[in-house]
């Protein structure tokens, strides 16, 4: 069970999507460079892409707060609890769930995003115009935009925007692009990636709102203890009433002094679960007497269904 102090009862990702329509929050993690091709020295080949990708993160940052449907999260913040909290799961590392992810959830986060500089390369284009052949140099930039779930790590949507410049080059002129004209096809590509981001977002929340829902009551031999629902902590015991997605759910009981419980359950009615606690340190009489006597009892619905299951 993950004891971090800053989650506080009720921080769960759901809460926000069965509530009434609102901005969805979310926290930008990165921008990466993964270009290939290396672009002409006169249309910004001498510009590093790696520190045009970095600009990525203040261009999607600018596009996502002005526009009404994000709350935009701090992203230095974010970043800062990032790095402050390993990716511990009952005192073990667990690389399917990064750190990132329980900072997204603690900060009420309904996405993740990253983006990445997919393509910055030129092309040359020749027009015939009345006999004469005139040469046009093209450089795009194409930007990929992905929104994680910030339950699981999952990608629940993609986008990319391309941004083109094209430059006319004689014996008389030649232009030579600067990092200024470069951000501009940036923040151009950004710009036409966001409102698709935004729709496949939106779309998802309101999916979400209408799946059906269950409430579940827990109790334990040792109130209070922390519940966790698929890793995220969503109260204290007693909780009662507490509304979740119908389906297949993992839930963690836990606290100090006292061995973690998990049991993967599926809900597909309202429950009442009583959970058996055992310390960590017994005697030998206490452990076989609670071993002998212990079970997790899930009653479902009426009448009551009960499932027994006999701790290891």
């Amino acid at each position: 069970m993950k004891k971090y102090g800053h989650l506080v009862a009720g921080l769960c990702v759901w809460c926000a999507s069965l509530a009434d329509a609102q901005p969805l929050r979310v926290a930008v993690l990165e921008f990466q460079d993964q270009t290939g091709m290396r672009s002409d020295p006169r249309l910004g080949g001498m510009i590093e892409r790696g520190s045009l990708a970095d600009r990525g993160v203040f261009v999607m940052g600018k596009h996502l707060v002005n526009r009404d449907g994000f709350t935009l999260i701090d992203r230095r913040d974010f970043l800062a609890q990032v790095e402050r909290l390993p990716s511990l799961d009952s005192g073990r590392t667990t690389p399917t769930k990064p750190s990132f992810l329980h900072v997204a959830q603690a900060l009420r986060a309904d996405a993740v995003l990253r983006g990445s500089l997919v393509s910055f390369s030129p092309s040359k284009r020749t027009v015939n115009q009345g006999g004469y052949q005139t040469e046009f140099s093209v450089l795009s930039v194409r930007v990929a935009l992905e929104a994680l779930d910030a339950i699981d790590g999952a990608i629940i949507a993609v986008s990319d925007g391309v941004a083109q410049k094209q430059i006319r080059q004689t014996a008389n002129v030649q232009t030579e692009l600067g990092e200024d004209d470069i951000l501009g096809l940036l923040d151009e590509a950004v710009a036409q990636a966001v409102p698709s981001l935004e729709q496949a977002l939106t779309e998802r929340v309101e999916a979400q709102r209408n799946r059906p829902t269950v409430r579940i009551s827990v109790a334990t031999t040792a109130d209070p203890a922390l519940v966790e629902v698929d890793g995220i902590l969503v109260g204290t015991t007693p909780l009662e009433n507490f509304e979740i997605y119908k389906g297949d759910h993992v839930l963690t009981i836990g606290k100090p002094g006292y061995r973690d419980v998990t049991k993967r359950i599926l809900f597909e009615q309202d429950a009442r679960i009583d959970v058996p606690m055992l310390r960590t340190e017994l005697t030998a009489d206490e452990l076989k007497e609670v071993l002998e006597s212990m079970r997790i009892h899930a009653f479902l619905g009426e009448p009551a269904l009960v499932i027994q299951h006999v701790n290891d």
